[in-house]
C-alpha cells in the first residue's frame, strides 16, 4: 500500500507542479505587459521591473495553489484512468476512498510548503518588490528598513510604524534636520489622516532642539504638508491579503486597542486560511470526476473543466466575501460557506458514482 500511496503522490505532485508552473508563468507574463509602460520612468530600467515582478511571484503561487492542485489532481489521475491503472488498483480490491487518501496525504505535503512560501516568504518578497519599484520610479523619496516605513522628504525623515490605507498613518515621527545635518525638531503623532492635499497630525508631541535645551509642546493636530502621497502610499502599502496572518492578527489587536475600524482586516486573516483548506477541497472534488464523467475525456477536456470549478470556486468565494462585508456576516462564516458547499457537492459526486457502479466506496 505504501508503494501505491508514494506512487499515486507522485502523479498528483508532478501534475501540480507542472500546473503551477504554467499558472504562474502566465501571471508573470501579464504582469510585465502591465508593468512595462513604466519601464523609463526615473530609474524604472528594464531590468528593476523584472525584478519587482519576480518578487512578486511567491504570493502567485501561494493565491494560484488550489487551482494548480485541482489542475495537477485531474491531469495526473486522468492519465492513471487513461491507461486502465486506477481499473487495475480497483480490481485490486483499492477503494475509492483509500485512492482519495493517498491523492489527500500528498496535497498534505505540498501544502506545508505552500503555507510557508504563504505566510514567510511572499509578504517579505512582496514588500522588496513594491519598495524596490518605488525606490525607482519616485525621485526625492527614499524607502529604508523593515520597521515599519521609513521615507525621506527632502531634510525630513519619515517613520510610519503602521500604514493602515492610502490616507491614513499610525504611529508617526517626523525627524526634520538642518542644513548643518543636525537634527532642529522630532514630531510625534498618534495618527495622521490625508485630506484636501495635506496631512492632519493628530495628537501631536513636537520636540524643538535649542542649542542646548529642548522645547516640547503638546498639540490636538497640526497640518503637515509632505511629499508623501496617498498615491505613494498605494506603491508600497502591502494589502491585507499579502500580509501574513501573525501580521494581520498584530494589526487588528492595535486597530481595536484605538477604536478604528478593523472589518477589512478581520476578512483577510481569515482570508489567510482559505487557501490550505480549498486546496484540500479541490483534490477531494477530483477524484469521482476522474472515476465518473471525466474518466475517458481528453486532457484538454479535463483542464477545461477544472478552470471552470476552480474559477467558479473564486467567484463565488469573493462574492460572499464582499456580501458579507455589506450585510455584516462573521468573517469565519463567509470563509467556510463556500468550502462546505462545495465540500458537500464533492460528498455528492462520490455517491452518485458509486450508486452508477454498484460498489461501495
Amino acid at each position: 500500500m505504501k508503494l501505491l500511496d508514494r506512487y499515486i503522490g507522485g502523479v498528483v505532485v508532478t501534475g501540480t507542479l507542472v500546473a503551477l508552473v504554467v499558472l504562474v508563468g502566465l501571471d508573470i507574463f501579464f504582469n510585465v505587459i502591465d508593468e512595462i509602460d513604466n519601464v523609463g520612468k526615473g530609474s524604472y530600467t528594464l531590468s528593476v521591473m523584472l525584478q519587482s515582478v519576480l518578487l512578486t511571484t511567491p504570493q502567485s503561487l501561494y493565491e494560484l495553489f488550489p487551482l494548480a492542485v485541482l489542475l495537477g489532481s485531474l491531469m495526473g489521475l486522468g492519465t492513471m484512468a487513461n491507461h486502465a491503472e486506477l481499473v487495475a488498483m480497483r480490481a485490486c480490491g483499492l477503494s475509492v476512498w483509500r485512492i482519495v487518501r493517498s491523492v489527500l496525504q500528498a496535497g498534505l505535503l505540498m501544502l506545508v510548503v505552500a503555507v510557508f512560501i504563504g505566510e514567510v516568504i511572499a509578504p517579505i518578497a512582496e514588500r522588496h518588490g513594491q519598495n524596490l519599484r518605488a525606490q525607482a520610479t519616485e525621485r526625492g523619496v527614499s524607502f529604508l528598513g523593515s520597521r515599519g516605513l521609513w521615507v525621506r522628504d527632502d531634510n525630513h525623515y519619515i517613520n510610519a510604524g503602521k500604514v493602515l490605507g492610502r490616507q491614513r498613518l499610525a504611529d508617526l515621527t517626523v525627524y526634520e534636520f538642518d542644513a548643518e545635518r543636525q537634527l532642529r525638531v522630532a514630531t510625534r503623532a498618534a495618527q495622521a489622516e490625508f485630506s484636501g492635499g495635506q496631512w492632519t497630525l493628530k495628537n501631536v508631541q513636537q520636540s524643538v532642539f535649542v542649542g542646548q535645551g529642548v522645547s516640547i509642546t503638546h498639540e490636538d493636530s497640526v497640518v503637515w504638508p509632505s511629499l508623501l502621497t496617498p498615491e505613494l502610499l498605494g506603491i508600497v502599502q502591502l494589502k491585507p491579503k499579502n500580509m501574513s496572518a501573525a501580521d494581520i492578527g498584530q494589526l487588528v489587536d492595535y486597530l481595536d486597542e484605538n477604536g478604528l475600524d478593523t472589518e477589512e482586516y478581520r476578512y483577510a486573516f481569515w482570508g489567510r486560511f482559505m487557501t490550505p483548506l480549498s486546496s484540500l477541497v479541490m483534490l477531494f472534488i477530483s477524484v469521482p470526476f476522474v472515476f465518473g464523467s471525466l474518466r475517458s475525456v481528453g486532457a484538454g477536456q479535463r483542464i477545461f473543466f477544472g478552470m471552470l470549478i476552480g474559477f467558479s470556486f473564486y467567484i463565488f468565494s469573493q462574492l460572499i466575501s464582499q456580501l458579507g462585508q455589506v450585510y455584516g456576516m462573521h468573517p469565519l462564516l463567509a470563509m467556510l460557506l463556500p468550502i462546505s458547499l462545495f465540500m458537500f457537492y464533492g460528498c455528492l459526486l462520490y455517491t452518485s458514482d458509486a450508486a452508477d457502479e454498484g460498489v461501495e466506496v
